[in-house]
């Protein structure tokens, strides 16, 4: 594997990085708003524990949509920006690499460290996150969840799919679809989350 992760994350995390007026920051082809994560935790957990098992579950997939759609936009933006080209492209000899690369790229947003556990190309990625930073506030405020709570997490796994391995962007999204196996805040050591292929592939709405 020709990917130094080490380096793609130190690369990224040295670019100057400002805002405007309205928080937006631009980087490696992509806009970004600074915000507290803070925010989304208690709009998210209050949301999903005022409602019944059935419209929590409802709310849990739009969430996992509007991540994936993120994260695939997000990320396809980063890979054809200039600083990508310059900086990351050299390395990438295979789309193995380019997983890779994308989940190394991720690391810079200190929300947890992702990892790839498992990768079989174009059929499956497994990711572990040790250190998810949302989970352990899911369980300390709420107690043990009944399902994972890494929503971003979860739907970057498959974006990078999709990415990779699905048709030409724009139309690879919902081509795998991604489910959290293991959660700390269910009580597991660790967060694990499994991309495979869509058994009926759809772009999301």
């Amino acid at each position: 594997m020709a990917i130094n992760s080490q380096k793609i994350i130190e690369l990224a995390s040295s670019l100057p990085i400002a805002s405007n007026e309205k928080g937006i920051m631009a980087a490696f082809g992509v806009y970004v708003m600074m915000n507290y994560n803070e925010f989304l935790f208690k709009l998210v957990s209050k949301i999903i524990n005022m409602v019944d098992d059935t419209q929590a579950q409802a709310v849990e997939q739009k969430l996992y949509d509007a991540v994936l759609e993120c994260g695939y936009h997000t990320f396809h933006g980063a890979r054809t920006s200039m600083h990508w080209r310059d900086l990351i492209l050299p390395m990438i000899k295979t789309p193995e690499d380019e997983i890779y690369a994308l989940v190394a790229f991720t690391n810079i947003f200190g929300i947890g460290f992702i990892e790839v556990d498992e990768l079989i190309p174009g059929k499956k990625l497994v990711t572990t996150v040790k250190n998810a930073y949302d989970p352990a506030r899911y369980l300390e405020e709420y107690g043990p969840q009944p399902r994972g709570r890494c929503y971003m997490f979860n739907a970057c796994t498959a974006s990078y799919m999709d990415l990779v391995y699905g048709s030409a962007y724009p139309d690879g999204m919902g081509t795998f679809i991604s489910r959290e196996v293991f959660c700390r805040s269910m009580g597991h050591p660790v967060c694990r989350f499994v991309a495979e292929l869509h058994p009926e592939p759809e772009k999301i709405s």
